[in-house]
């Protein structure tokens, strides 16, 4: 299955939940912060589990932490904020973990954000090849005081993270 065809078949079968995560992480009390407050604020918003579309016997698990970026940067006069998405994935019956495709967790981030959004979305961690599977899948959208996307802060220090376009 291409990645639009699963970005399409993710949306189609959890539209209610996606629709009722994306209202709960872009929406008040979203707080970028303002240059007379400090821009600290986090707060942690999860959906799931929902059934993956590529392993009939894996729920997924999907949680998205909304900071101001100065939650975790040097910076606090930083204005804006960062949305981090991780995806985990267990088995339906035992509940143990399960190793996640790829291209299955970049589908589930661009139905949620949107592909408007997706050009500027980050993933975080170890690089993985094309087609490999990941243990809990991370990524990173930064927006300006707006709620506009923009590149990655120079304040933030992670090394880790690339654009999704390039990893």
């Amino acid at each position: 299955m291409t990645f639009n065809e699963l970005t399409t078949r993710i949306q189609i079968q959890h539209t209610q939940e996606i629709s009722a995560f994306r209202q709960d992480i872009t929406s008040p009390p979203y707080k970028a912060g303002t240059a007379t407050t400090l821009n600290a604020d986090r707060r942690s918003v999860r959906m799931g589990p929902v059934q993956s579309v590529e392993d009939s016997n894996a729920n997924l698990t999907i949680v998205a932490d909304v900071e101001g970026l100065a939650w975790f940067t040097a910076d606090k006069g930083l204005l804006g904020s960062c949305i981090t998405v991780s995806i985990a994935g267990h088995r339906r019956n035992t509940g143990t973990r399960v190793h996640l495709p790829l291209a299955e967790c970049d589908a589930w981030v661009e139905a949620i954000l949107g592909g408007a959004w997706i050009t500027h979305v980050y993933r975080a961690g170890d690089k993985v090849e094309p087609g490999g599977r990941l243990d809990v899948a991370s990524y990173r959208l930064f927006l300006d005081e707006r709620r506009n996307p923009v590149s990655k802060p120079q304040a933030v220090a992670d090394s880790t993270l690339r654009r999704l376009e390039e990893s």
